[in-house]
Parts: structure tokens; C-alpha cells; sequence
């Protein structure tokens, strides 16, 4: 049996849950069943609307040694094979006692010490310059690796994505995950909607599901026709082809962009958001305009000014096959190809 041991919340946003339940969709299409292993209930509703069942440890999430002895209790009990845990409140002793009852895989995007797994995943740009298997072997662990963006595991959505990109830029996405404390969304639209352009385009708005500005947002921005606040979203990719450009926090929003081939300008909010956008930047794909805990107010300049810049048409045109060309959108397939060839 295969399963995952992931959370979310408020705090910690949507992101893992969402790029598990990618994975789990593609081993489902396999045949396979995955059950999905969780702290609490906060994120139980995301992932039994996908039709999947949730095992509740009622532990503490950003303290996984205290659930160990309650993990491996079910991993005996209900026989699972393979665990995938994807958690940055993991510890080498928490993955080491799991390896001694499982088979684990590890996504690891922190890179913040030597995990004792079978298969450890780091699917950012930036992974395959982490010399991971010279480290690890030093260590005398036999670990398995997939990096790189070829093993993003986006949707199904997301895969060999036909991008059309227009003369003039009409519409906007702009998302910050699946949380947004620091109100990047509505400082964001308060800025842009002091530009003389700014009643000529539509303004699409994911609002993630633990966005406690949603109700301010949608009281403030109601009278504006062009702007659509959209909560819940299931088919973002289907947003992302109407639109002409993004204006996106960093994580795996970022490599959907680049599957679906959008020119977009990144910000980012959180820690481990930092490395994906400086190599990103640096790659030329998505300029990085800073992060908006230390200074709002120039990363707020910085967008106005590369949306000019995104008005030139040839200029998204070569930006979007590059983009497509760093991720296709078949990460995921690889994976789980991955997952179960090497762990056989």
C-alpha cells in the first residue's frame, strides 16, 4: 500500500497537500489506492473532496517525533509499503524509524540535512547543483535521487500545455498560494489600480483556501467588474492559458506557470521561496521583483515597471518557450515511474 504523510493550514498554506494530491491522482490512475496520512483535520477537506481516504493522527504538525510511535502503529496496521512524506517539520530521526517499518520517499525542498530515506525528491530548478549523491554517499546511505524539474509534479492539467500568445496583454493572474498574510493580493491591486491601464484589462485573483484578507478583499473590490476574486480554484491551468501574464509568489505556482508557458512576474513571501526565485531570475525566465516581508513598497514598484516591459509581444513570445522548455508538464508521470521502479 502506498501512502502520504502530509499537512496544511493556515500557516503553512496548501502547497504540499496540493502536490501530493497530484502524485496520488497519477498513482490512481494507475490502479494503485493511496491513503493519505494527516496531523489533524485542517486539511481533511481538501483531500476527501478528491476522493481520497484521510487516516488523522490527531498529532502536532510542526512537531512530527511526538506521532512517531502513532505512524508506525499504522504502517504495521494497515500494511503500508511505501510512505511518502512530505513535511519540513521532519527530523533524521523521525525518517530513520520510518525506514525501519517502510519504504519512504522524501520531497525535499529545504536541502537543511542528510535524510536516511530510499528515494529522496527535489524537483526545483536548482536541485542538480546540490551534489546530493556525493554527500549522501559519503554518509554510506544507498539513497536513490530525482531531481530537477522534470519531475515537478504538477497536474495532469499541466501537461504539454499549447500556449497562444496575443498582441496585447488584456489579462492578469495574480495569485499568492494558499495563504497570503502579509496581503501581497490586495496591495498588489491597489497599486496597479492607480495605473492609467488599469480599467482596460481583466484581473483574475486566486485567493488560496486559507486567505484571511478574502472577505476584505471582496468587500473592497466588488465594485470593479474587471477584477474577479476566485476562491477554491479546481482548474487553474484553465485560467492561466486565458491569461497574458502573472504576477505570482514563488513555489509550485511557479512551474505551472512555466508549463503552461506564461509570462509572469514573481515576488516572493516566504523562506523557501527565496532559492527558486533567484535562480529563476537569474536563468532570465521570471524576474524576481524581492520579497515583500522586507520591502513592499519596491517590490510593489517593481511589478508596475515589468508589466510595461511585458507589453512587448516579441518579448513574451520568447520568454514563453523557454519557460515550456524547463518544464513540460510531465513531472509527475516521471515520479511516479520513479517511485515505482526504484522501489520495487
Amino acid at each position: 500500500m502506498f501512502c502520504i504523510r502530509v499537512d496544511a493550514n493556515e500557516i503553512i498554506g496548501t502547497g504540499h497537500v496540493m502536490r501530493c494530491l497530484s502524485i496520488a491522482e497519477e498513482f490512481r490512475r494507475r490502479g494503485e489506492p493511496v491513503t493519505f496520512i494527516v496531523a489533524d483535520s485542517r486539511s481533511e477537506k481538501m483531500i476527501v473532496s478528491k476522493d481520497f481516504q484521510v487516516i488523522c493522527l490527531h498529532s502536532i504538525w510542526d512537531d512530527l517525533d511526538k506521532e512517531i510511535e502513532s505512524l508506525v502503529s499504522v504502517i504495521e496496521t494497515i500494511g503500508i509499503t511505501t510512505l511518502l512524506i512530505d513535511s519540513y517539520y521532519v527530523t533524521e530521526s523521525y525518517l530513520r524509524t520510518a525506514g525501519q517499518y517502510t519504504r519512504t520517499v522524501y520531497i525535499d525542498d529545504l536541502d537543511t540535512f542528510i535524510c536516511p530515506v530510499d528515494l529522496l525528491v527535489n524537483y526545483n530548478i536548482y536541485a542538480e547543483n546540490l551534489c546530493y549523491a556525493e554527500r549522501y554517499q559519503e554518509t554510506g546511505l544507498d539513497t536513490q535521487f530525482a531531481l530537477g524539474c522534470s519531475y515537478a509534479p504538477l497536474r495532469a492539467e499541466f501537461s504539454n500545455v499549447n500556449k497562444e500568445i496575443k498582441e496585447k496583454v488584456s489579462s492578469v493572474l495574480i495569485t499568492s498560494g494558499g495563504t497570503d498574510t502579509y496581503n501581497a493580493i490586495g496591495n498588489i491591486l491597489e497599486v496597479l489600480s492607480r495605473q492609467p491601464w488599469f480599467s482596460k484589462m481583466e484581473y483574475y485573483i486566486i485567493l488560496g483556501r486559507f486567505n484571511v484578507h478574502a472577505k476584505d478583499l471582496e468587500e473592497r473590490w466588488r465594485q470593479y467588474k474587471n477584477v474577479h476574486l476566485l476562491m477554491n480554484v479546481s482548474n487553474m491551468s484553465e485560467y492561466m492559458r486565458c491569461c497574458d501574464i502573472a504576477i505570482t509568489a514563488g513555489g509550485v505556482t511557479t512551474y505551472e506557470l512555466c508549463a503552461c508557458g506564461i509570462p509572469s512576474i514573481m515576488y516572493t513571501l516566504a523562506d523557501n521561496q527565496l532559492q527558486i526565485a533567484q535562480t529563476i531570475s537569474e536563468s532570465h525566465l521570471i524576474p524576481w521583483v524581492g520579497d515583500i516581508r522586507r520591502n513592499m513598497e519596491n517590490c510593489l514598484k517593481l511589478i508596475v515597471s515589468y508589466m510595461g516591459k511585458l507589453s512587448d509581444v516579441g518579448k513574451r513570445r520568447e520568454i514563453s518557450v523557454k519557460m515550456q522548455e524547463i518544464v513540460d508538464g510531465n513531472g509527475c508521470k516521471r515520479l511516479v515511474n520513479y517511485i515505482i521502479d526504484v522501489l520495487k
